[in-house]
């Protein structure tokens, strides 16, 4: 598919209409906006319950009937459902005609990738969230923006799409040669705006840093996996920008996003969200042709208040810690997150991933560095790395490059790596 009919499949004026609709939804109450959750659930949980095979089985299975959900409080009552429920029943869920959707794929960064099928409106939906939240902060659509992914590949330093106004950069190719050639084009360009998973741009930024050259980007959009305080913290040091981070996930079942005080918020009626200490279970309600109803995400969000019907609306949202994998098991059977806090503040340290190879074997700490860091340095991070983790936790140090470090197939980052189950 060319460029232009990509543009205009996410772009047209189904997107403006949603676009405009969404935009309302901001003006309106917390009674009312819980009304129209309330709505939107009853609606998909029949719809399923009548239309898709696999739903009716399941609630039938767990001997409920349609009468028996009434309200949003009655949500509680449906089963859970899992990535394999997914993997293992994806025809069964799907509904509508095949020639009109789209597959999405998710990064299968803990699993197998899943299979979400779309419809036409599901995409101008989320591209229509997307827009209004980027407008809200001082981004519209067409202004010139740089996007650094790994879709690329290793082939292709850039590619320009002029009816976006995006320039394209290839993740894969940036390094120390590269740089200055990045540099060039992307002065060139002069871009108010830059998207990219957080360790690719904190790279890109590293990189620059290294060569003596700035840049001046007003506005960062990160995505995709955990933004780590010390990302944030040299990223917008370096560029003079603000990160706005976007969490999702690939089945397109919650989005959080960030306002100017860096707290996160849900979009309206994109997804009704329940929070749990170990995970997410989500329900979108955007994708009538895939319905994820009570599907759950292996995430962790922590919030500061614990009313259900409010969170739902308006959870007051205390963290989001990412991926459960990103914890660090230690012996006594305790869990260590928010290990970044030991890389702050660590001069000449530019990058860091920790290795969990088994609960009892040493943890294995790559550090990337540049020119300057020393003993001092090292024993400064040592003694805040075994405060978190505790002195009784055995650690080694491998000094490594960037493409060293380990990244999953979609070229996503994360601070720990585990090799077990």
């Amino acid at each position: 598919m060319n460029d232009f009919l990509k543009y205009y499949l996410k772009n047209n004026f189904l997107t403006i209409k949603k676009y405009n609709e969404i935009a309302e939804l901001y003006a309106l109450g917390y009674d009312k906006l819980l009304s129209l959750y309330n709505d939107l659930f009853i609606d998909l949980f029949k719809y399923a319950y009548k239309y898709s095979v696999f739903y009716k089985n399941l609630y039938q299975k767990n001997g409920i009937s349609m009468n028996d959900v009434k309200d949003l409080s009655d949500i509680p009552k449906l089963p859970i459902i899992t990535k394999t429920d997914v993997r293992n029943n994806s025809n069964l869920i799907n509904q509508g005609f095949r020639l009109f959707q789209s597959i999405g794929y998710t990064s299968g960064t803990t699993g197998s990738p899943l299979n979400i099928y779309r419809s036409p409106f599901n995409v101008f939906t989320e591209q229509a969230y997307l827009r209004n939240y980027r407008s809200e902060l001082g981004f519209n659509l067409g202004s010139p923006m740089i996007s650094i992914r790994g879709a690329l590949g290793k082939n292709a330093t850039h590619k320009f799409n002029k009816y976006s106004n995006v320039l394209y950069i290839s993740s894969q190719n940036i390094n120390s040669n590269t740089i200055v050639f990045y540099y060039d084009l992307i002065k060139n360009f002069s871009p108010v705006a830059v998207e990219a998973f957080p360790s690719l741009l904190y790279k890109f930024c590293f990189e620059l840093n290294k060569k003596g050259l700035t840049l001046h980007i007003p506005l960062s959009f990160t995505s995709s996996e955990t933004l780590y305080g010390f990302q944030r913290e040299f990223v917008e040091s370096f560029l003079h920008t603000h990160i706005y981070d976007w969490y999702g996930n690939g089945e397109r079942t919650i989005c959080l996003s960030q306002d100017y005080n860096n707290k996160y918020y849900p979009l309206p009626l994109y997804s009704i969200n329940e929070y749990f200490s170990s995970n997410i279970v989500t329900t979108a309600l955007t994708n009538n042709v895939f319905p994820l109803i009570r599907y759950q995400v292996d995430d962790i969000v922590q919030l500061n208040s614990f009313d259900f019907l409010k969170n739902i609306v308006y959870p007051d949202i205390h963290s989001i810690q990412g991926r459960a994998g990103v914890n660090i098991d230690l012996k006594d059977g305790s869990s260590v997150a928010c290990i970044d806090h030991s890389f702050k503040g660590i001069s000449f340290l530019e990058m860091a991933q920790v290795h969990q190879y088994s609960i009892d074997a040493p943890l294995e700490i790559k550090l990337v560095v540049s020119k300057g860091f020393n003993n001092s340095h090292l024993n400064t991070f040592k003694s805040k790395f075994s405060n978190m983790v505790g002195m009784d936790t055995d650690f080694f140090i491998t000094y490594s490059k960037m493409d060293d470090l380990t990244y999953s197939i979609s070229n996503k980052f994360s601070l720990v790596v585990k090799h077990f189950q």
